[in-house]
């Protein structure tokens, strides 16, 4: 659709709620699946919201020095297959690890032969849809606790953490607020 460009819902330069470590996040735009309950119906249509050169997308993230991962989510990253695959094969060659949220499950994403390539290719992915009636804001990195981690290589090791549910708020340089992760009823009333 849109070649060698991603486009994307937002971009954080640095987080450390969306998988170990701090890290680039981006949230692709375009997601068909249309979760009942879902926080992010905004990244669900695919028409353009912000475009980026994958190749500048790289750059960028390459020219950070403070993280130690990419994490990719949305939307969904796998409805942008061709360019998300391609970002995490570059990825891959460098020291920075990969972490994929997909709302497929981990077997639609295993039976479909061009998909399932990610598997090779993220330290961690988080599969399947959210569910409302399953919300659970205890768990970490996962908003209904039908949805699963999947560490797929030796970096990270289940034991290595703890369910917590966790919260960021980002205030840009014009006051504008960004709250990220999963928060809790009582405290968006705050």
């Amino acid at each position: 659709m849109f070649d060698t460009q991603f486009n994307y819902a937002n971009i954080t330069k640095g987080s450390d709620i969306y998988g170990p470590g701090n890290r680039y996040v981006i949230w692709l735009q375009g997601c068909t699946l249309g979760c009942k309950g879902c926080w992010n119906t905004d990244m669900w249509p695919h028409k353009k919201k912000h475009l980026i050169e994958r190749e500048n997308l790289l750059s960028e993230i390459l020219s950070l020095e403070d993280i130690v991962g990419v994490t990719i989510l949305g939307g969904e990253p796998l409805q942008q297959y061709e360019n998300t695959l391609w970002l995490l094969k570059k990825l891959n060659k460098t020291e920075l690890d990969c972490m994929l949220y997909s709302g497929y499950n981990y077997s639609e994403i295993v039976t479909n032969t061009s998909h399932s390539e990610v598997f090779k290719l993220v330290d961690i992915i988080i599969t399947g849809r959210y569910e409302v009636k399953l919300r659970d804001t205890s768990l970490r990195w996962r908003g209904s606790s039908n949805q699963e981690i999947h560490f797929l290589t030796e970096k990270y090791k289940t034991q290595d953490f703890d369910e917590c549910n966790q919260i960021e708020i980002h205030i840009g340089e014009f006051g504008d607020v960004d709250i990220l992760g999963y928060p809790t009823e009582e405290f968006l009333n705050l």
